[in-house]
């Protein structure tokens, strides 16, 4: 089992400041749907807008609960808006043991060992390299839709990508890798519609 969920659950409670629990949500979809909402504005009308919406909406149909509740903490929000960015990238390369082998070709060996190790602490890594592997599109359309800067957006993901990798990654190099793939399609299940 990896630890996925847990590191997707600590982001998304910075971003609401620790109070989650009074959403009356619970679970990750709750959470991640409360985070999510206060970015787009209120996810009960008829027409969502931005990342927010569209996140709040399907992660409210998952909790049973449109309203999202309204709360400040936009750089935490947008920590939590690039986990679905990473994850799709993670998918798009063919899975974690590819991505891995795509961010060591970028130069980021030595960090990359860091996150998966459990005896390390994570190394940063600098967003310069990360601009390389990243589409575009999809930090401009976060970028958007956060309405942040693209800098902006290239640093939440140099925040969370090693966050993510060491959370995919519990047993170091022995872990299952099928295991952190399904754990990825889980939790983009619940986010789903985000990259199309």
């Amino acid at each position: 089992m990896t630890n996925l969920s847990s590191i997707v659950e600590v982001l998304a409670q910075q971003a609401l400041g620790g109070n989650q629990q009074a959403s009356g949500q619970g679970g990750l979809g709750g959470i991640l749907g409360s985070v999510l909402g206060q970015m787009g504005g209120n996810t009960s009308s008829g027409t969502q807008g931005g990342l927010g919406g569209v996140l709040g909406s399907v992660l409210g149909q998952v909790t049973g609960n449109n309203n999202a509740p309204q709360a400040g903490g936009g750089v935490q929000s947008l920590l939590i808006a690039v986990v679905p960015l990473i994850l799709g990238w993670v998918q798009q390369q063919g899975g974690l043991q590819a991505a891995l082998e795509k961010l060591k070709g970028a130069g980021l060996g030595s960090q990359v060992q860091s996150w998966v190790d459990p005896n390390q602490s994570n190394s940063e890594v600098p967003t310069q390299q990360l601009q390389s592997l990243f589409n575009p599109a999809d930090i401009e359309q976060v970028a958007e839709q956060a309405q942040a800067p693209k800098e902006q957006v290239y640093g939440a993901i140099a925040s969370v990508l090693p966050q993510v990798i060491d959370s995919l990654t519990p047993q170091g190099d022995s872990t299952d890798h099928q295991e952190a793939n399904q754990d990825i399609q889980n939790v983009m299940n619940l986010v789903s519609g985000f990259l199309k």
